[in-house]
């Protein structure tokens, strides 16, 4: 009996609980005004303007980004010293890019990208180991793209030969293998009096700029702007009998009187350059070769760049690729000022972290520059060791 009245009061008991229960939740429903729904949906409304998110509901988001620093070692023959830098081929940059479909031939999207470089290893010399060169804007444009008419860009953002000399199936680039990134080079101009490197790309401006779409394996771009540059390419990629292939050519012209070319107002530039870089998928043997001439009207002459390099990637360990390349190359200015360069260099991946390790050496001969402080400059040496890191 006893064992009764307990089943009761146990069962009377939890039935008012529970009407508690009900009775509260509709309750709260009653004090969000029967639309709990809608409530919701203004919160995370709120909580989206004010955070950081992937995007709306319409375009995406996507932050991107890698950090490359290094160590350099140079020896001009009458100084030596060690400077941590920042490659200039691959420097440390982050960006924010996104699209959106229009139709199912069309899309929408935008691209900024920021470069930090506490000390440029192109700029950092004898008497400053700062070289500082930052921010820059590298990107900062929209575009729309077709399938079937092209892409078209308006904005902050690359020229028709930006890296048009730069092409390179290989990774021998990130350890500064190219011609116009050599670590150390305000060295040969600002303490040797030797020429400026560069390999006459326009890179980055304001432009309006138009790409192709792929016809078998070629695209043609142009661009338009600053005042006046423009400029037309056309570039290849393809594989044909185990070998990849890429390249390309561009000619432009620039009378913005910030380019460059000298002291006299809006001289008129001309520039014609390219590359080329073949590798034999197989065994992973390679050469990258570019190659321009750049000519102004106050120029007394034409100057002159070539670069070649050539190597083997392959992977030998768990790890990832490894690349061994050796290169060289000659600058030659308007003034007959030679600077030529040859050197050796390792990149190893590191598949599992994003990373490449690379080191390099490279040994520069000046020919027609001026007398240092110490007497004659005409040769100097460097090696530069570090990460590049994606993210």
């Amino acid at each position: 009996m006893i064992g009764g009245l307990f089943k009761t009061t146990s069962t009377l008991a939890l039935a008012a609980v529970a009407g508690l229960m009900v009775s509260g939740v509709s309750a709260k429903a009653a004090d969000l005004g029967g639309d709990c729904c809608a409530d919701l949906e203004e919160r995370v409304a709120e909580l989206e303007a004010t955070t950081a998110r992937k995007g709306n509901r319409k375009v995406s988001l996507e932050v991107y980004g890698q950090v490359t620093t290094a160590v350099m070692w140079w020896d001009d023959g009458y100084e030596d010293n060690v400077y941590v830098v920042d490659p200039q081929t691959s420097n440390t940059r982050f960006g924010f890019r996104g699209s959106a479909r229009v139709t199912p031939d069309i899309s929408a999207g935008y691209q900024i990208e920021l470069a930090w470089q506490q000390a440029d290893a192109t700029k950092v010399r004898e008497d400053n180991d700062e070289g500082a060169d930052m921010p820059e804007f590298r990107q900062a444009h929209w575009y729309i793209k077709s399938e079937t008419w092209g892409k078209v860009r308006v904005g902050f953002a690359d020229t028709a030969n930006s890296g048009i000399a730069e092409i390179d199936l290989s990774n021998a680039s990130v350890a500064d293998g190219m011609s116009s990134s050599q670590a150390g080079s305000a060295i040969m101009t600002s303490d040797m009096g030797g020429p400026a490197f560069g390999n006459y790309e326009f890179n980055r401006a304001n432009v309006v700029r138009y790409d192709t779409p792929t016809f078998g394996g070629f695209v043609v771009s142009a661009a338009w702007g600053e005042d006046d540059l423009w400029d037309v390419a056309v570039r290849y990629a393809g594989e044909w009998g185990g070998f990849k292939i890429a390249a390309g050519i561009a000619y432009g012209e620039n009378t913005d009187r910030n380019n460059g070319a000298g002291p006299s107002d809006d001289p008129a530039v001309e520039v014609l350059n390219g590359g080329l870089s073949i590798m034999h998928s197989p065994t992973g043997l390679f050469v990258t070769g570019s190659a321009g001439t750049r000519d102004a009207d106050d120029f007394a002459d034409e100057e002159h760049f070539w670069f070649v390099s050539g190597g083997i990637e392959q992977k030998w360990n768990s790890l990832g690729k490894t690349t061994l390349f050796g290169m060289g190359g000659e600058q030659e200015d308007s003034r007959d000022r030679t600077a030529t360069f040859w050197g050796l260099g390792v990149v190893q991946k590191i598949d599992a972290a994003a990373m490449d390790l690379f080191v390099s050496y490279r040994h520069y001969e000046l020919d027609g520059g001026t007398v240092g402080l110490f007497g004659p400059e005409d040769q100097f040496d460097t090696v530069v060791g570090g990460a590049r890191i994606k993210f």
